[in-house]
């Protein structure tokens, strides 16, 4: 009877193979892939004399025989310390170990080496464990922190091999490694940053500088500045003090598009603050632009992103007059009543001003107006000032005309013309709107403006959950699974709240959360024991209740993960416990952990020896189905 069951499986097997091995190949086959995992390390906390691991793995491989690769670092950074073979040994059957060729196994300070392949190839076929298609770990290594740094993991000489001794094309990916805290973001701006000059008129020509300030090793760099070309057009890029003056950058011009690239590739790396490109435009018309500074990037000499910042600039020949409450945001957690605290109403960008008058609202249940001072702008004071404060209704009318002998007002830049000083009534947040705004000139003639309005909160409480995932995603019923909630303080004080944690609809648990400072995330992970709990998918659903004076609610519920309990015996995983199982648990029977058939799945019992215990939990629930 075992014979005819060995034969039918093998039958279905064969069956199974020969499917799978024809719709593999109706299809374009996905280039294979040979890379480190993790491909990043960035942990500061890997000091010296730390170990860890990285693995060598493999992705898509068809008809793999053979396979080589080197891994090189930095010496002073990181040291080999073991390399184990994971391919070799996974896929060929256990008495069949001697014909594993092991051609090169080296692990020294600065670089491992790896060559596998079988001795004997046409024998590794005929046994069925060549050649290997799939994804596989390759090896492991060991690593040994030597020094603070960064390095690459050069992995090279990579040569996968087909059975007739032919390369396999495909790809390679390096790793990265760094123990040192990251440098602080350094900043690329425009100098100026704003250009506004009536002088500039078509025909004429300026420059502006690209500049960069705390850079630190920089090694190369690109950016790109972006310009409205019916109103300039560029003349020229050229490198600035930064670039070495042996370095020739690469400039395109596009001034149909408007945009300039500039990209320089430094030869050794550069710290400090400079000019990267003095950039010279032409006029072309009357009007205003953005200059745009955006694709900026900064890399280190082995290749590694920098983090920077940028900020744009404009060009103006044409002014336009800005009234802005200054500052534009005032948000303080200190500023409880019944603290008080002052603004400006500011005006730049005008020429020819001989008076002016707005509204200013704001929220009365919030704010207490305590007085306004009309400012003697430019040092003129000949004017006649009218202004009214309404505390219940909550806004403030200014009024301001000048009068001879008044000399007519240009300002270029933010000016305050009215101090308003607030109390604090109560805690919360108030909008600082300008309305009914009109600027006029000496002939009495209104003046074009925009306006800026203003915004107070004195505290902001705002909790979020950002992430709520488990770790199985499928377990048998009475086992445990993790489950792991992220939250974030997006708020301006310390907090402490309740997460509550949901399946489906019911509430599971609640996690405290305990003095969590501003924008600072916090993750907690909890066993959800699933006796007890039917089989089926679970919805994982994580609640923060919103805070006192809490705003911003949206952010405070997530909806995301799934989780399943499976039924004791159901190894594949498809929802019943049947005969797919049952060969499943028969291929696995007598393995344990580091077994070459060892299936985690079939361990129904948890006690790392598949046998015939686990196959009477199996018997016991076969032919239940979810």
């Amino acid at each position: 009877m075992k014979k005819i069951i060995i034969g039918i499986l093998v039958a279905i097997l064969t069956i199974s193979m020969t499917c799978t091995f024809t719709q593999t190949n109706v299809g374009a086959s996905p280039t294979m892939k040979i890379y480190i995992d993790p491909p990043q390390i960035i942990n500061e906390a890997l000091t010296i004399n730390s170990t860890f691991q990285i693995a060598v793995k493999t992705a898509d491989a068809i008809g793999l025989v053979g396979l080589q690769f080197k891994i090189y670092w930095d010496p002073s950074i990181l040291a080999g310390v073991n390399m184990s073979e994971k391919l070799y040994s996974t896929v060929t059957p256990a008495g069949e170990e001697d014909n594993v060729w092991r051609l090169k196994h080296v692990v020294t300070t600065d670089h491992i080496e790896y060559a596998y392949t079988y001795l004997d190839v046409e024998r590794a076929i005929d046994g069925g464990y060549a050649p290997i298609s799939g994804n596989y770990t390759v090896a492991t290594i060991n690593m040994k922190v030597k020094g603070i740094g960064k390095t690459t993991l050069d992995l090279r000489d990579t040569i996968p091999g087909d059975a007739d001794g032919d390369p396999i094309p495909h790809d390679a990916y390096d790793g990265y490694f760094q123990n040192s805290p990251p440098p602080p973001p350094a900043q690329i701006y425009l100098e100026p940053s704003k250009i506004s000059n009536l002088s500039l008129t078509p025909s004429h020509n300026f420059t502006v500088n690209v500049n960069i300030a705390n850079a630190t090793d920089v090694y190369a760099l690109e950016f790109k500045l972006g310009f409205d070309p019916t109103i300039l057009h560029a003349n020229s890029a050229v490198a600035g003090d930064f670039i070495p003056p042996s370095v020739t950058p690469t400039v395109e011009r596009n001034n149909t598009a408007g945009y300039i690239m500039f990209n320089a590739t430094l030869g050794t790396p550069v710290s400090g603050n400079g000019t990267l490109a003095i950039i010279e435009f032409h006029v072309e018309a009357l009007g205003r632009t953005d200059l745009d500074l955006y694709d900026t990037k900064l890399f280190d000499a082995i290749g590694q992103p920098l983090a920077h910042s940028a900020t744009d600039g404009s060009f103006s020949n044409s002014l336009l007059a800005k009234l802005a409450v200054d500052p534009p945001e005032l948000i303080d957690p200190t500023l409880l009543p019944p603290a008080t605290f002052t603004i400006n109403v500011t005006i730049t960008d005008v020429e020819d001003l001989y008076g002016y008058e707005f509204n200013l609202t704001f929220d009365p249940s919030i704010l207490v107006c305590l007085q306004v001072s009309i400012c003697d702008v430019l040092n003129e004071t000949n004017y006649i000032p009218n202004q009214y404060i309404d505390g219940i209704h909550g806004y403030v009318k200014i009024n301001v005309t000048y009068f001879p002998p008044a000399v007519p007002l240009n300002i270029y830049s933010p000016t305050p013309l009215v101090t308003i000083k607030f109390r604090v009534r109560a805690v919360g947040a108030s909008n600082l709107t300008l309305t009914n705004t009109n600027l006029v000139d000496s002939s009495g003639n209104p003046i074009a403006h925009e306006t800026q309005n203003g915004f107070f909160q004195s505290l902001i409480r705002d909790v979020a959950v950002l992430d709520i995932f488990p770790a199985p995603t499928e377990v048998y019923q009475g086992q445990c699974l993790n489950i792991t909630v992220v939250v974030r303080n997006e708020g301006n004080i310390t907090e402490t709240f309740t997460v509550n944690i949901y399946i489906n609809a019911t509430l599971l648990t609640t996690i405290n959360i305990t003095g969590l400072p501003p924008n600072e995330n916090a993750t907690e992970t909890f066993a959800w024991n699933t006796a007890g709990h039917p089989y089926g998918r679970y919805t994982l659903r994580a609640e923060a209740p919103p805070l006192l004076f809490e705003t911003d609610t949206a952010d405070n519920t997530l909806t995301d993960g799934m989780a399943k309990v499976k039924i004791p015996g159901d190894i594949n995983s498809d929802d019943a416990v049947n005969i797919l199982d049952a060969l499943l648990a028969g291929n696995a029977f007598g393995s344990f952990p580091e077994h070459p058939y060892w299936n985690p799945d079939c361990d129904l019992n948890n006690d790392n020896v598949i046998n015939i215990l686990d196959l009477i939990i199996l018997g016991g629930h076969f032919g239940i189905r979810i």
